[in-house]
């Protein structure tokens, strides 16, 4: 196995801030935050145009773009939840589960034997 040589000091300072780029809702900092204040911008240049179909190309235009804001969000927060998590694991000892996974991960069972339905065998 190889060796494992995490610093989870390190790692709690990256995550802490990629969670600050990420920001949080209310907070007006980072991502969420610049997804908040675009969006009261669609409404405010909305309201302001008067006009439907500026009003529909904008709609359409946030839909676009905070399905994909969204799923940066969403990526981001499963980055961080699964490097913290593994992270976690490491601290408390569970080297013994990486190992296994470790060396499980190339092996292939053998095929169970197909089942004999000859003549003489019920089914």
């Amino acid at each position: 196995m190889s060796q494992w040589n995490i610093q989870p000091a390190a790692v709690g300072g990256v995550l802490t801030a990629v969670v600050g780029h990420l920001g949080e809702e209310g907070g007006g900092d980072g991502l969420i935050g610049v997804m908040q204040k675009v969006e009261e911008h669609i409404v405010d240049s909305g309201d302001y145009s008067k006009s439907p179909i500026i009003g529909m190309a904008l709609g359409e235009f946030a839909e676009h773009y905070f399905g994909i804001m969204g799923d940066m969000a969403g990526l981001t927060v499963a980055a961080v939840t699964g490097a913290s998590e593994a992270t976690t694991h490491y601290v408390e000892g569970d080297l013994e589960m990486a190992a296994e996974s470790q060396a499980n991960a190339g092996v292939i069972p053998e095929p169970e034997p197909a089942p004999n339905h000859g003549p003489n065998q019920a089914v």
